[in-house]
This record gives structure tokens, sequence and C-alpha cells, in this order.
């Protein structure tokens, strides 16, 4: 009887979610030139994951998978470019799946799991994830609230009003893998619609009709996200730039995803390797100019904020340059250029023609910059103990020469000798 109950509610659930101004017409194709990547969880584990099993039989892995094909097919009939990043029951790397997505060039990544618990059967609520602290994520976070409610609104679950959109670390103290390695790049979710360890939520998840009602309110979550705009921002840099001058002010062309201009006035933020800068919009040019902070790092990162009108936030995708001290430090592009170099201004340091001190000071300098750089480029190289060896006789050197205190950094370099390079 209960079997029976649940086919009827599911089929007045999928009747509703296909009806009304929801449904596309075959020439409408509002997710045309959107890429997204359908990342169905796991993959053949039976051999070795006991624990993605419901207690009916039912694999977390096979019902992902159900779900992620109905739900790509519906994307690409929407106009959408898919990828899928298996497409079978295969076990495919959490670095490849990341790898696919990124090469992919997505707008959205998307993984879909199914939850378990092994202390409480009775368990079974949705939950998405996002990665990180959420104001460093907003747009990851505004698809996950849109995909949560449709869960809410739409699938049945035991708690039915329990769930809630959810960070990452809470589960692991450097956040998934999948969303850790995409988030530089894309917005993306982790959507776990009920648990398969509750007796009645496997039935519900092994029903096909009630796979394509989840795939339903995945593409309608999709759409309502889309339908919202993806702003963006274009850093205004020359292809021929070498390094970036932080000593001018650096401009992003902004897009609310409607090729407008139209952000929320206090939206505005840019951050440089995570602090953030000075900025000053223009709304008619659609420009956000900042304001850089010198730096002596070799390279620097920018990410820009900003919601739209229509409320939805730009994915602060990471945007790394290389600065004036980097482009000197990478003045050689191979290893054994840079040890050649290096070799060259030892003998100098060492030879027996008189060199003034401060000459002394600048050849160390160097020598140092290019045996480190050696390493650097290649730290496996067939000179890397000399290099190694060479570094500690700089430093020392220089302690000597300047009467200055180097003594952390020469026994950090005599560990390193003693701990990496065993004779």
């Amino acid at each position: 009887m209960t079997k029976y109950f649940v086919l009827i509610i599911l089929a007045i659930l999928v009747l509703s979610a296909c009806s009304g101004p929801g449904v596309m017409q075959s020439e409408q194709r509002p997710l045309e030139g959107i890429n997204i990547t359908l990342d169905p969880g796991h993959g053949n584990t039976q051999a070795y994951d006991s624990f993605r099993i419901g207690p009916g039989g039912e694999r977390e892995e096979w019902i992902n998978l159900r779900v992620a094909k109905i739900l790509a097919r519906k994307l690409s009939r929407a106009g959408a470019n898919v990828l899928m990043t298996r497409t079978r029951d295969q076990d495919v790397s959490l670095g490849g799946r990341a790898s696919l997505a990124i090469g992919h060039h997505s707008d959205l990544f998307v993984s879909i799991h199914h939850n378990g618990s092994e202390n409480d059967p009775d368990m079974d609520l949705p939950i998405v994830y996002f990665f990180g602290p959420a104001s460093m994520n907003p747009a990851s976070v505004d698809f996950a609230k849109i995909l949560l409610d449709s869960m809410r609104a739409k699938m049945i679950f035991e708690q039915q009003e329990a769930g809630a959109v959810y960070s990452d670390h809470l589960i692991y103290s450097s956040g998934t893998s999948v969303l850790r390695n995409t988030v530089n790049e894309m917005p993306g979710v982790i959507g776990e619609g009920g648990f398969f360890t509750h007796p009645a939520g496997e039935s519900r998840l092994q029903l096909k009709e009630y796979n394509q009602l989840e795939a339903d309110i995945y593409f309608k979550a999709i759409l309502e996200y889309f339908k919202r705009g993806a702003p963006s921002a274009k850093p205004l840099v020359p292809d021929s730039l070498t390094f970036i001058d932080l000593g001018k002010p650096l401009e992003f062309e902004l897009d609310d995803g409607f090729g407008n201009t139209f952000f929320e006035e206090y939206s505005f933020k840019v951050l440089q390797d995570g602090v953030e800068i000075p900025t000053r919009w223009n709304s008619k040019a659609g420009i956000l100019t900042a304001t850089p902070d010198s730096s002596i790092e070799k390279t620097v990162t920018f990410q820009v904020f900003a919601r739209n009108l229509r409320g939805n936030a730009m994915h602060p995708v990471l945007l790394e340059y290389m600065t004036e001290t980097g482009y000197k430090w990478y003045s050689r592009e191979k290893w054994f250029d840079a040890y050649k170099e290096a070799e060259s201004l030892y003998s100098q340091i060492t030879s027996r023609n008189p060199i003034a001190l401060e000459s002394q000071i600048v050849l160390i300098d160097s020598a140092l910059h290019f045996y480190q750089l050696s390493l650097e480029l290649q730290f496996v190289h067939p000179q890397a103990r000399h290099a190694e060896e060479k570094i500690l006789w700089l430093l020392q050197e220089k302690q000597n020469l300047l009467n200055i205190d180097l003594s952390e950094a020469i026994e950090s370099q005599k560990e390193r000798l003693e701990e990496y390079y065993p004779e």
C-alpha cells in the first residue's frame, strides 16, 4: 500500500513540475551558449565501498548517474553545452572530474549525490554544499539556495522542512576535492537529494519517475539561476602584458549578465591577495577601477565581487598576474641556464681577485637567486644537492661579511640538506 501511495504522490508531483510556464517550447533554447558540467558522484565502488548502499541494495552511484543522464538531456535540449564527468558506472578520480570541468570552461559545476547515515537510519532531508566561506563564494551560494528551495518544495523527505545549504568545510577542513579544485574558475555545488539509507527514501530513489522529478528540479533551478543573469568581470590589461604595474590603477569591465551595467550600488569589492583594496565604480562606462597595493611577492591575485539587480552575485574568479619582482626572478626559463649563471657568479665570488664588499654582496645575492631558481624550475635536477650546498655556503658567507644574524636561514638550510639529501 505504501508503495502505491508513493507512486500516486509522485505522479502528482511530476505532473505539477512539468506544467505551466516552465514548459519549454521546442524552439526555445534559454541556455544557449552556457557550459555546464554534471558530475554524477562516485561510480563503480561496490568492490571497496560498503557504505553507499541502501537497505534494499540500491547503490548511491547508480542513482546519481540516472538523475544526471536525465538532467543532461533536458539541459542539452535547452541549448546548454553539457559535459558529464562519467556516463557509465566507472570510477573517475576526483582530480580528473575537476580537470574535465575546467577544460570545459564551465559556467556552472553541479555534482549530483545522495546522502547516507550509518548512525541514524531515520534521517532523510535535502542538503546542498558549496565550497568554503559563503562570503568568498557568493554565486555558488545563490545557486545552492535556489536548488534547496526547489528540492524542499517538490521532492519528498521524511524531514520535509529540514535540510540546509552548508559549507563543505563542515565535512572536510579543506573542503571537498571537486569543489576546492574548481572554485577558482566557476561556481559549483554538491546536491544531496535525500538519504538512500532510509528505507522509504531508498524506495523513492529507485523509481524512474522520482529520478525524473529530481532531474527536473535541478533543471528548473539551473534555468532560474541563469534567468537572473551570471555577472562577470573582464580585466582590461593588454595581451602583451609581461608583469602588472602595481603603481597604476587596474580596470575591470563589468557585465551584469544581460549585456548591461546594472548592479547593486554597494556590492562592489576587489580583493588583492585576499585583502580588500579601494575601488571606484563608473556605471555609465561599466568600469570598476581598483587601486592596487605594492607587493614584494612574485605573483599577485585579484578577485572581483558584485551583485546584479536581479540578485545574482558575480563569481569571484581568481585572476593571477606576475609582478615586476616575479618578472625579474624568472629571468631564466630553464633550470640549467639558471644553474650555469649561478656557477659563474660563484666562481667570481670565490676567485682571488679583490672585490669591494658592496659588489661581493650583490654577487652573493645574485648567486643565491639563480641557485634557488634552478631548484624551483626543476627541483630534482642533476646538480640539485650541489646547488643546496652552495646556497648554505653563500648564506654563511653573507653573514660573515655583513656581520648580521642569518642563523635561522642557515640552520633551516642545514636541516634541509640533512633531511632531503641523505648521503
